[in-house]
């Protein structure tokens, strides 16, 4: 502990602090400790800290602001979610087929349902119509190789 009344000793040697005890309610109140020897050397060092103070209070008003934008920007995209979700289940409604069949009901239009299903057009791949010619043909070979087979079973059969 001797370091630390090393250091108390050095502060107490270098500074007057027999102004500021001295100092009344009355002076502060009216003024006159500022008129005092201690505060006047440390003018600047006051300036400091208000300027200090005042950034601290400002920063603290920004980030509540930003708080609140971001608690309100949170409550417009979950309602946002929610209205999408709606519409989606709408358009889902919507597009079923026994409703549309319905709807032209209603409404007395002379449309009929195809009975056919829709084709595909696709556009022609020479490779994959390759691969599918040489499927027929081994289906082919396949099904020529069966009857022949079931032909001379019944020849002998017959014979």
């Amino acid at each position: 502990m001797s370091w630390f009344k090393k250091i108390l000793e050095t502060i107490k040697g270098s500074e007057d602090f027999s102004d500021i005890k001295s100092s009344t309610l009355r002076d502060i109140l009216n003024g006159s400790i500022l008129k005092k020897k201690f505060i006047q050397k440390h003018y600047g060092l006051f300036i400091l800290i208000a300027f200090l103070i005042f950034v601290y209070i400002d920063n603290r008003f920004y980030c509540e602001t930003q708080i609140s934008k971001e608690v309100k920007l949170k409550q417009q995209l979950k309602d946002i979610k929610f209205e999408s979700l709606t519409i989606s289940a709408q358009l889902t409604t919507l597009s079923r087929r026994t409703y549309v069949m319905n709807y032209i009901n209603e409404k007395g239009l002379n449309l009929k349902e195809s009975p056919t299903a829709p084709a595909i057009i696709t556009e022609p791949d020479p490779e994959k119509d390759e691969e599918v010619l040489k499927a027929k043909k081994e289906q082919q070979d396949a099904s020529n190789k069966i009857k022949n087979d079931t032909t001379v079973v019944e020849e002998y059969i017959i014979n």
